[in-house]
């Protein structure tokens, strides 16, 4: 466990500050909640660094809804993000995965975009985010650019966000009528636990209970979280039957890369997931009516 007495942290009120000094400061670490970055730094599995606080930089803590997209400040809290009643009506997917980070002292101080950031493959927003298609809003001096969460990890901790630029915004668009779906974690224990596996899964079902869209998406399985194409595909186009939620769930193991842990083996989570899917599809159901 190392010190950071010798840390020097600079503090900002507004985003203009920021990026200022992450233009003029080299090496500074973006913090806000802190909750993930603060024991990195004390165990040393990030170096020691200067730091930037923009916990008090409020025009980036908001839940909107504006031209039919929910817009999310990087840093609203995971509590504030599970009581807005803006997310739980048009992102209830992910207001239920805001409710599994952790203690209510996590939830109060850890922001969305920090998990973002953060980048574990194990956060347990990216799931529903993936699923619902997320969009971040980066800023920098060169101005403001748009990604898709999908597209915001080029790997294990590798992401398309330059040192000087900032995540503002999350950016959802509700996926619209006759969508559902949920979220699921599975930890070590029964709260305030790093998921072991967690996923999100999001279907669109004709009033005939046929499957017309479908998402899956999966986390701590892979270097990223990830979609599974092959699930979506036994799905889409068939009725959510006990036969096809099987195949559907089946099907993930060749879209993840599960390795061998603390937490667990790669067996134990390819188990894991194939049974979380198939317990998250059969809810689906089971709530919509297909099955009894």
């Amino acid at each position: 466990m190392q010190h950071l007495a010798d840390v020097e942290v600079y503090s900002v009120r507004t985003l203009r500050e920021a990026l200022e000094l992450l233009s003029s400061v080299k090496g500074l670490r973006v913090i806000a909640g802190g909750t993930d970055l603060i024991v990195q730094l004390k165990t040393g599995v990030v170096p020691k660094t200067n730091l930037l606080d923009v916990s008090r930089v409020d025009e980036l803590r908001y839940v909107r809804f504006e031209d039919g997209i929910l817009r999310i400040g990087a840093l609203t809290t995971f509590m504030e993000i599970y009581r807005s009643e803006l997310v739980r009506r048009h992102a209830p997917l992910l207001a239920e995965a805001a409710f599994t980070v952790g203690s209510f002292q996590i939830m109060n101080k850890g922001t969305i975009g920090g998990n973002i950031v953060n980048a574990s493959p194990a956060a347990d927003s990216l799931p529903p985010l993936y699923a619902l298609n997320a969009e971040l809003k980066i800023v920098g001096p060169r101005g403001e650019r748009f990604v898709r969460i999908q597209d915001f990890y080029k790997g294990y901790k590798k992401l398309d966000l330059m040192a000087d630029e900032l995540v503002a915004e999350v950016r959802i668009r509700p996926p619209g009528e006759g969508y559902v779906g949920h979220f699921f974690k599975h930890g070590l224990r029964r709260g305030d636990a790093i998921a072991v596996v967690n996923g999100a899964v999001l279907l669109r079902l004709s009033p005939e209970g046929i499957v017309r869209d479908a998402r899956v998406a999966l986390g701590a399985v892979a270097p990223t979280v990830v979609r599974s194409p092959s699930s979506e595909r036994v799905l889409v186009g068939s009725r959510l039957s006990p036969e096809v939620m099987w195949r559907a769930a089946e099907a993930v193991v060749n879209d993840i890369s599960p390795i061998d842990d603390v937490r667990g083996s790669a067996a134990y989570r390819r188990e894991l997931s194939v049974n979380y899917v198939f317990m998250t599809l059969y809810r689906i159901a089971r709530e919509t009516g297909v099955v009894a």
